[in-house]
């Protein structure tokens, strides 16, 4: 991946003017006016910061929705496109000179039109299991692009959301590790996860939270210019499910914070970034494939670009799970739910009804614990929450995905999904929704020794 995040020569005469209001919590304006001193604290280049700016006043419709607002569903725009942001899909068969030539040639012709636009160009090169790459251009440039031999695809980039809501209790491990509802006991194998890894795609990881025990680290900050921190807690409450020490699946696995948003809201280039960077590391890690997941508790519009690299990654034996979505539709209108080879998860409530807002459907793998889950929080060392969404069901597989790895021996993206399929209890979610296969996540259950009580 090839950060193309240099300075193209923009003069002060050229610097258009931006005044944006952002409400976070509080109302914050930016301004910046042609030939004024830019803000010394602001860690970008001139290029950036300018880029930021022109990119939020159009990808967050001025106001920035964060997805943990109480009591409400965080519903994501299907279809909404960031203007003139584009993500380019290579053919597999192009070469590393090959796409260095390509994109020398797309600054070519993008040079001349920024003479008169003010499109930043390319910005992201991926060139490993999935090869293309991300920019702004205006219609003529991208048309010629899209005229290209090396080009399989080119689509707008769309906004991503967390999936996510809020409210009050703590069953799903209960859930996970029986077959009959209302336990408050997670049974589970001592080997819990030990040496594996979860990737999450997310907001971020309170790194120093005591239920992680030092397994949690920083990878990849995908988010241009904010801190490689957990603002948001959406990424924390996840990794909680995944690996916590009393609030996990795999109470013994590691957590690498993937940052792809700040607070609500993302793109599909920022995601596809963030994502390509896991694969990476993972595939350049020896034997890293055949002990690590990878998370996303996300969703947004259909991306074929992002479903293919989530396909080339099952390819490189890297399994992915994702959350369904939370617009009680088909999720085959949104990705990566609908990426075929991912694990997409939907959700139950307590009583095994599937949750009112969880999307359903053929390529819906399995449903898991989504409603009132309690897990690790943002703002102190022993925070909690307790949220509902198809983004708290997610992290219960990718953990189990980690439990079972560690526990049989599974090798392969596909021997753990036939296993998770396997395992599952058969036909118990009520209103499974159309199409939708009607199986629960189980670990298998263990004998008494390894119970875990009170803590769920």
């Amino acid at each position: 991946m090839l950060d193309r995040t240099f300075l193209r020569g923009l003069s002060t005469d050229e610097r258009p003017v931006y005044r944006l209001e952002i409400n976070v919590g509080e109302k914050r304006t930016m301004s910046y006016k042609k030939g004024a001193d830019l803000p010394q604290h602001f860690p970008l280049t001139i290029r950036h910061f300018i880029a930021t700016l022109h990119s939020l006043s159009k990808m967050l419709s001025v106001n920035i929705l964060l997805a943990l607002l109480p009591s409400a569903l965080a519903q994501f725009t299907i279809g909404e496109v960031v203007e003139d942001n584009y993500i380019i899909t290579l053919k597999p068969k192009v070469n590393e000179t090959e796409i260095e030539q390509h994109i020398e040639w797309v600054d070519d012709i993008h040079t001349a039109s920024l003479l008169r636009r003010g499109e930043d160009g390319v910005d992201k090169v991926w060139n490993s299991t999935f090869k293309g790459y991300c920019g702004e251009f205006d219609k003529s440039t991208i048309k010629r692009i899209n005229q290209s031999e090396d080009v399989l695809a080119v689509e707008p980039v769309k906004k991503v959301t967390l999936a996510t809501v809020q409210s009050n209790a703590e069953w799903g491990l209960g859930s996970i590790s029986h077959r009959t509802t209302g336990s408050n006991e997670y049974l589970y194998d001592a080997s819990a996860g030990n040496g594996m890894y979860a990737y999450l795609v997310d907001t971020g990881i309170n790194l120093g939270h005591k239920d992680f025990q030092g397994r949690a680290f920083n990878g990849y900050n995908a988010y241009p210019g904010v801190p490689f921190v957990d603002a948001n807690g959406h990424g924390t409450h996840c990794a909680g499910t995944i690996a916590g020490k009393v609030y996990g699946v795999a109470k013994r696995a590691n957590l690498v914070a993937v940052k792809v948003f700040h607070t609500g809201s993302s793109t599909t280039a920022i995601v596809l970034d963030g994502y390509n960077w896991a694969v990476n590391n993972i595939t350049n890690t020896p034997g890293r494939n055949q002990q690590s997941v990878i998370s996303m508790s996300l969703g947004g519009g259909k991306s074929d670009a992002f479903n293919l690299a989530v396909e080339m990654a099952y390819r490189q034996n890297i399994h992915t799970v994702v959350a369904a979505g939370n617009s009680n539709v088909n999720a085959n209108d949104t990705s990566p739910a609908s990426a075929q080879n991912a694990t997409t998860v939907g959700a139950i409530d307590k009583n095994n009804n599937r949750a009112s807002f969880s999307n359903f459907g053929p390529l819906v793998d399995i449903f898991a614990p989504g409603v009132d889950i309690k897990s690790t929080w943002i703002g102190s060392d022993t925070a909690t929450e307790t949220l509902s969404g198809t983004s708290m069901a997610c992290p219960h597989v990718a953990g189990l995905s980690l439990y079972l790895r560690a526990k049989e021996g599974l090798k392969t993206v596909k021997s753990v999904q036939d296993r998770v399929r396997q395992l599952a209890t058969k036909n118990v979610v009520a209103n499974a929704g159309t199409g939708s296969p009607n199986l629960l996540a189980y670990n298998g259950g263990v004998p008494s020794k390894s119970r875990f009580r009170g803590g769920v």
